[in-house]
């Protein structure tokens, strides 16, 4: 009976630290987003920190998301999208993982979906695939 007792409240615990973690990405999120929305990108565009583009001189599949993101959050869309066109799939696949992971936390499912891992890869791909275009017609991210 004790050795039940342990393991309910083990598995409790790691429940209770399981949503805090969710809620906390959450808050981060929406933190991240609003201190976006105070970031002008046209006054500062900010240091270069991707590794890749200090290597090669050119802008990685992920350059440029972070400046796309702040225009965004000032509501200016359009050249979001011409910045990174991948921004707002992107963003909508973070918001719909966020709460799958919350469904998963509710139902006690720990392992993942089938359907998960491919999306993750075909997202890695498709903005590979992005990448090598923008490379060939010269509209990568300055």
């Amino acid at each position: 009976m004790r050795e039940l007792a342990r393991t309910e409240s083990a598995g409790t615990a790691r429940t209770r630290t399981g949503w805090r973690t969710w809620g906390a990405t959450g808050l981060g999120l929406v933190a991240l987003l609003v201190s976006l929305a105070f970031w002008d990108v046209a006054a500062r565009p900010g240091p270069r920190l991707c590794l890749f583009q200090r290597l090669t001189g050119l802008a990685c599949p992920a350059c440029g998301l972070t400046r796309a993101a702040a225009l965004a959050a000032h509501g200016r869309f359009a050249a979001a999208v011409a910045l990174h066109p991948a921004l707002p799939v992107l963003a909508l696949e973070a918001a719909v993982a966020w709460v799958v992971w919350g469904v998963r936390l509710a139902s006690g499912r720990r392992r993942l979906a089938r359907w998960e891992a491919p999306v993750a890869v075909a997202t890695a791909a498709a903005l590979v695939l992005l990448w090598l275009a923008r490379l060939a017609t010269g509209t990568l991210p300055p």
